[in-house]
């Protein structure tokens, strides 16, 4: 569904808003809310993370030039597969130590530093 919205309006829109909508919903998540609201932020996160990674591997030719997308979408798969270990691994323990109430919040921390690391990156000089 959200590969057919971003033909008609851009991936860059789609991306933004996907950022954007990961946001919400782990702010839903770390709300001291009844369970029914986090719930609902987990599937708004769930719904808007799932684009994130394609429509980035897929702009990265117009980001890096056509002579270099090869070679970087080999580092993003990479990155992906690290943190694919490390991030959930690094809640694990965060949580452990911790409580559970720390998931919310580390979920805002990690979707706000995607969203403001594309927007740095996206900055054209």
């Amino acid at each position: 569904m959200q590969g057919f919205v971003a033909e008609r309006l851009g991936t860059g829109r789609v991306l933004r808003a996907s950022l954007l909508g990961m946001v919400a919903g782990a702010v839903l998540i770390a709300l001291p809310a009844p369970a029914w609201v986090a719930v609902a932020g987990l599937l708004v996160l769930g719904f808007a993370a799932a684009p994130v990674f394609p429509l980035l591997t897929l702009g990265t030719a117009e980001r890096v030039g056509a002579a270099h997308a090869d070679r970087t979408i080999g580092v993003q798969i990479a990155a992906a597969g690290l943190g694919g270990a490390l991030v959930p691994s690094g809640i694990g323990a965060l949580v452990a130590y911790t409580s559970v109430e720390a998931l919310g919040p580390a979920l805002v921390v990690l979707a706000a530093a995607l969203t403001t690391l594309h927007a740095v990156a996206s900055r054209r000089p």
